[in-house]
């Protein structure tokens, strides 16, 4: 496998990502209208990603071509969805499909390019796998070979036995690591699997934390608004008691005053009167 290639599905638009350079592995973006998905020529040399942003009503037009072409294709890795409109629609559509993986709106341009990371990866690595269970077969031929030979030459003595013993016991151990190969390509994939579902529930759980973060913030400010607001009340509130308890003071003056008036004026008067106090 010398490339991956990202095949961006759509009406027009333009691929969400910027392409990214990897340690391992080429990476091409091809653009394709939609309607022209049906002549996609693939390659078994590559490794195939399929990105699709379909509206619901597009993708109801084009959906039957696509599970027909792509579901069960060799040469496809996956087949990722994202939708402006109606992603969970799609996802019911594509329930049970194991190449699909239908993408949140809004999409989560993080989200993708680790997805896509992922799959690269792993790609990489089950090829590399199936060149070594090859190079294992090719053995396996020259040692059949071998033991053809060694069967024409020894077949009368000990000899005879003693290799092919030794060259059979080889062939089983090179089956034996096809097999083991076999198996390690088939737990790669289900760990594939099992990895995206993990990580789409990573990224929701923390979408979710940021959500509940973003909402206790609004609360502190709120609250920081409130308090600020009732000390300002606290402040207009002693600045009016104060000015209350001086036109008290005011008052009270004045009236000492106008009772010590009174009391002069009574005075006064006794004496024009000649009455003694």
């Amino acid at each position: 496998m010398k490339k991956s290639i990202i095949w961006n599905i759509s009406t027009g638009e333009k691929f969400p990502l910027e392409l990214w350079k990897h340690p391992k592995i080429k990476i091409e973006l091809n653009n394709v209208i939609l309607n022209d998905t049906p002549n996609l020529v693939l390659s078994d040399d590559e490794s195939n990603i399929l990105y699709l942003r379909v509206t619901k009503k597009e993708w109801d037009k084009v959906k039957d071509q696509i599970f027909k072409n792509f579901a069960l294709h060799p040469f496809v890795s996956i087949i990722l969805i994202s939708s402006p409109d109606d992603p969970d629609a799609i996802y019911a559509d594509t329930l049970g499909q194991s190449k699909f993986l239908v993408l949140e709106n809004p999409l989560h341009l993080r989200e993708l390019r680790i997805i896509l990371d992922r799959i690269i990866q792993v790609e990489f690595y089950k090829q590399a796998a199936m060149e070594i269970g090859n190079g294992c077969l090719a053995n396996v031929g020259f040692f059949e070979g071998v033991f053809e030979l060694a069967h024409k030459e020894y077949e009368s003595t000990k000899q005879e036995n003693d290799a092919l013993q030794s060259i059979l016991t080889y062939e089983e151990k090179i089956k034996k690591n096809q097999h083991d190969i076999d198996i390690a390509m088939q737990i790669v994939n289900e760990l594939k699997n099992l990895e995206l579902i993990e990580l789409h529930d990573r990224i929701k759980a923390t979408e979710k934390l940021e959500e509940l973060r973003e909402k206790e913030l609004k609360t502190v400010i709120e609250a920081k608004k409130a308090t600020e607001k009732a000390l300002e009340y606290s402040r207009i509130e002693e600045i009016n008691l104060d000015r209350i308890i001086k036109a008290q003071d005011r008052l009270f003056a004045y009236t000492d005053k106008e009772i010590r008036d009174l009391l002069d004026e009574n005075l006064e008067l006794k004496k024009k009167l000649g009455i003694k106090s």
